[in-house]
Formats: structure tokens, sequence, C-alpha cells
């Protein structure tokens, strides 16, 4: 018999099968039926919906007017989902570009009514890494505002991770502000590699790098002047419960001088 591949990973750096998170979301995303178009589709609280609600009141009382937002202001949102933020954001924003790799979800926001469509919004079905290489250039000192809520970074493998950030940093104006918020190792990383959770009752991968790991991720936008402004836990009481991990907030921010 040949050697059981490990499936819980601790403090290594091991890649995941990126497709292998794509795919499970798609095949959880069409099985979702009846259910609130913004419960969760694979996470801590797929079993328990009524907490996305708690999740969103506080992120909007008490992280989202961290985030500004007005005419002027140009978002890239990494990974919007189902919509559940974005709905905040595209009222109040002048342009909009959102991105997102599972088709069901950019098919399932492109519908919703209750998502404002302006001229300047728009929605693309690719990952951040098609993204980010195909479109630096083109979107070059575009973006003053960069979001993301839930968990994307989790998905994605170091290497991949890296070299995104240094992209994603020329796509930035000089005055930016980027939120993101992603689950966290609470003492060491964590590595889920094909892990069977009892909580979708499917196989699931994610890496969760610990808060020190992140802020060396970010010195691509930290070696430009950004500023680690916010860093801390999201929840000021954790609905999710877990053992091992955290939902994180980490917001950066850069003012153009002179």
């Amino acid at each position: 018999m040949g050697n059981i591949p490990e499936t819980r990973i601790y403090g290594k750096n091991v890649d995941i099968d990126s497709n292998a998170v794509k795919n499970l979301y798609s095949a959880r995303s069409e099985k979702n039926g009846d259910r609130p178009v913004d419960a969760p589709t694979v996470l801590s609280s797929d079993t328990n919906i009524e907490n996305i609600e708690l999740w969103t009141k506080e992120e909007l009382e008490r992280w989202f007017p961290q985030f500004p937002l007005d005419n002027e202001s140009i978002v890239l949102e990494i990974g919007f989902g189902t919509g559940r933020m974005t709905r905040y954001i595209t009222p109040k924003a002048g342009e909009y570009v959102g991105i997102d790799y599972v088709k069901e979800f950019v098919d399932t926001v492109k519908k919703r009514e209750d998502i404002v469509k302006k001229e300047n919004t728009v929605f693309l079905h690719m990952p951040l890494e098609q993204f980010a290489a195909e479109n630096h250039s083109r979107y070059s000192k575009r973006f003053n505002r960069l979001f993301l809520s839930g968990g994307v970074f989790m998905y994605m493998n170091d290497c991949t991770l890296e070299e995104c950030m240094a992209q994603l940093e020329d796509m930035l104006q000089d005055s930016c502000v980027i939120y993101i918020s992603e689950p966290v190792a609470i003492e060491e990383r964590l590595t889920l590699n094909s892990f069977y959770s009892e909580t979708i009752q499917d196989n699931y991968s994610a890496i969760y790098r610990t808060v020190d790991e992140y802020k060396k991720l970010f010195s691509a936008f930290l070696n430009q002047g950004f500023e680690l402004d916010v860093c801390q836990e999201f929840f000021e009481n954790d609905i999710k419960k877990m053992k091992e991990t955290k939902q994180w907030i980490f917001i950066l921010k850069r003012t153009k001088r002179g």
C-alpha cells in the first residue's frame, strides 16, 4: 500500500488544488435551491444561515464605514460571491469592477435586482490570477478602492498570491483604501488538502495563514507607501466558533503626498 496523503497539515507550505476548490463552489451553488441568496455556499456557517445576517450586520456597522465610497470611488472587488456586500458598494461607487471565478456566482449577481448596476458596473468571470496577469496594464493606477470580504486568498497558493499582490499594487492609485477580510490561523499555518469536512460533508481544501504571513504577503503594498491601519479579529463575538482559525480584518491605506 502506498502512503496515505496528509489532509490536515500544520506549519508546512503545501500547495492545494485550486481547481478542486472552484468545482466545489460550483457544485454546491447549484444545490442552494430555495436558500437565501446570501447564505454561505461552503464556509463554516453553511448549516446555520442566520449567521450570515449577523455577519453582514456587524460588517456594515463596524468595518464598512472605514471603506468610504462616493462618486469618485473606483472599486475593484475580488471574489464577490453571490453579492452579499456588492449591493452596498455599487450604489455609491462611481465605477465598479468585480471578479469571481465561479460562473454560477457571476450569473446570480447579474440577475439580482437588489444590486444596482450602473453604466460603469462590470462583473467578470475569471480567477484573480488571470485578471491580474491580463489586466494590470489596462487598469494601471486605476483603482482607489480594493475590496475583499469573506475569503479568497485562502484558496490560492503562495507563489500565485505573491505574484498577484505585485500586479494588484500596479493597479492602485496613489490615494487608496484596501479592505481585506480573510480567515487566518490562530497559532500556526494550517492547510486542509482534500480534507473531509463534517460541516459541509465534502472534501475541502484551503490554506489558513497566520497574521504574520499575511503581513509578509502585504509587503507588495507596504513597501509602496501603504500603512496597515487595521489588523484585528473581525467579530466582536465570534459567530464561526472555530478552534484553530479566526476571521480577520486588514485595512491598508495610502494617501497621496504633496
